[in-house]
């Protein structure tokens, strides 16, 4: 007899678990922690772009300054005392900058405006494409809350500039190699830098720590890229600064998300969850390692319906069971006890009927025993399962008697 061998081996069967469950929790921690694991290289105007249109340069030249950058993902750090750069995208929603500057309260801003309509470039996505300026018309991303004549003027400008006396001006009017130019006109604030012609570049909110920076070819990565911009945009971050450590917002560009918009399922990897993870994960292995152990050689499944008379009668008996027919049998048992008494006794074969009850009911050795006839009526008459159940102990005992 051969013994039927395992498809695979264990050492293998533990392999594939053990990849199925370390891709699961990767895959959980993906879906709980997305925002954060963003590389952010995405051709978009952010701190982690590479792109010509973000940031990543001014973090790297932050940190080679000897100064030290600070990425804010999370909402409850928005409250920091450190200078913080907030670069609104054209698809920014406005409702999120008001409610950035509220949490900010009296921490110097610097708000980045964006310039320059772009798309990741096919197959570099990490790489953006120049389509156009933005248009500068309707509201700046919340800022006409503070200041509602504050508006945006693009080249080429159509009116003269007002030159305030006393503001420091760039020594260039133009930007690294970029031509189009783009300043801040209108009021509401106080101007900061001019260019050589006396357009303002970077202003201060009234009555407020928040600064505006017109064009962001200053700072960005296409600006940085020229010796010249990269000293002035650097030296606009230092003037600002308060502290020796610069802080850049990504919250406004999708980036990680509050403690209470956060997804469900980082609760369950964070305190005061994370203990109640861990004892699951360490329940659900030793049951594992319960499973996989086997203790003796395993049970062989039995047939469904067994073979064999007495297999049979029992599962007659569970059929007049459930019908609540037992008392029905009655007659048929008294009919089983003579003709099993009368082999017993030899009794003469051409005897019949009452003829066969009669001298059944004379070869019994004990006396005191009703009739025949009288204890298989009382079986035939039995109206339940107690009086059938007693009548067939009365055969039983007539049957003995007679037997033994």
């Amino acid at each position: 007899m051969s013994v039927e061998q395992a498809p695979f081996r264990s050492r293998t069967v533990f392999i594939i678990i053990a990849v199925a469950v370390v891709a699961f929790a990767g895959f959980l921690l993906l879906i709980a922690f997305a925002p954060q694991f963003k590389s952010g290289h995405d051709g978009r105007g952010h701190a982690l772009s590479t792109s010509g249109n973000g940031y990543a340069g001014l973090v790297e030249l932050t940190d080679a300054v000897g100064a030290h950058s600070l990425i804010v993902r999370d909402e409850g750090d928005l409250a920091t005392r450190d200078l913080l750069i907030v670069t609104p995208e054209i698809d920014s929603d406005a409702k999120s900058l008001v409610k950035l500057l509220t949490a900010r309260g009296d921490a110097p801003t610097l708000i980045v405006l964006p310039k320059w309509w772009t798309l990741p470039l096919p197959g570099r996505q990490d790489w953006s494409q120049r389509i156009e300026m933005i248009c500068p018309c309707g509201g700046l991303y919340g800022l006409e809350k503070y200041a509602p004549k504050l508006l945006v003027e693009q080249t080429p400008f159509k009116a003269a500039p007002a030159a305030p006396g006393g503001t420091p001006r760039m020594a260039h009017a133009k930007v690294g190699r970029i031509d189009e130019q783009q300043r801040l006109t209108g009021s509401g604030f106080v101007p900061m830098l001019l260019d050589a012609d006396g357009r303002v570049i970077l202003a201060q909110l009234e009555h407020r720590p928040v600064y505006v920076l017109a064009d962001p070819d200053l700072i960005n990565n296409q600006g940085l890229a020229d010796p010249w911009t990269a000293r002035q945009g650097w030296r606009i971050i230092d003037d600002l600064a308060t502290t020796n450590e610069i802080a850049f917002d990504l919250t406004l560009n999708g980036f990680g998300a509050s403690k209470n918009a956060k997804h469900p399922l980082q609760s369950v990897f964070e305190p005061p969850f994370l203990p109640v993870t861990l004892i699951i994960v360490a329940a659900g292995f030793l049951a594992g390692l319960h499973g996989a152990i086997r203790f003796g050689a395993p049970a062989a499944a039995g047939r469904a319906i067994a073979m064999g008379k007495r297999t049979l009668v029992d599962n007659a008996a569970m059929l007049f069971r459930a019908a609540r027919k037992e008392h029905r049998v009655g007659a048929a048992y008294a009919s089983l006890t003579r003709d099993l008494t009368a082999q017993a006794t030899h009794a003469p074969a051409r005897l019949s009927g009452e003829a066969l009850d009669q001298y059944l009911d004379r070869s019994g050795k004990a006396e005191g025993d009703p009739p025949y006839a009288t204890l298989a009526w009382q079986a035939e008459t039995a109206e339940d399962r107690d009086q059938l159940l007693s009548a067939a102990r009365a055969l039983y005992r007539w049957r003995r008697n007679r037997t033994r």
